[in-house]
C-alpha cells in the first residue's frame, strides 16, 4: 500500500452556498479570517471551517491500447 503525505489544509464551506469550496488555506487562522469575512459579506449565512485530515482514492484503472496489423485483416 502506497502512503502519501501532504501538508494539512483548511476549507471554508457554507451549507447553503451555491459553490463548493476550492481554496485550500495553509493555516487554520487564514480559514477563520476568510469565514469571518464571508459571514460579514453574507449576513445570516453560516460559514464553517473544515480541516482535511484524511483522503482516500482508488486508482486501479488500467489502460489497454489495441493496434491494428494490416496482415490480420480478412482480404475481401
Amino acid at each position: 500500500m502506497n502512503a502519501q503525505t501532504e501538508k494539512a489544509f483548511w476549507l471554508v464551506w457554507s451549507p447553503t452556498g451555491v459553490r463548493p469550496p476550492k481554496y485550500r488555506h495553509a493555516t487554520e487562522r487564514s480559514a477563520v479570517t476568510e469565514a469571518e469575512r464571508l459571514a460579514r459579506e453574507h449576513r445570516g449565512q453560516l460559514f464553517v471551517v473544515l480541516e482535511a485530515t484524511v483522503a482516500r482514492r482508488v486508482d486501479d484503472m488500467q489502460r489497454t491500447t489495441f493496434t491494428r496489423d494490416s496482415r490480420d485483416e480478412i482480404p475481401f
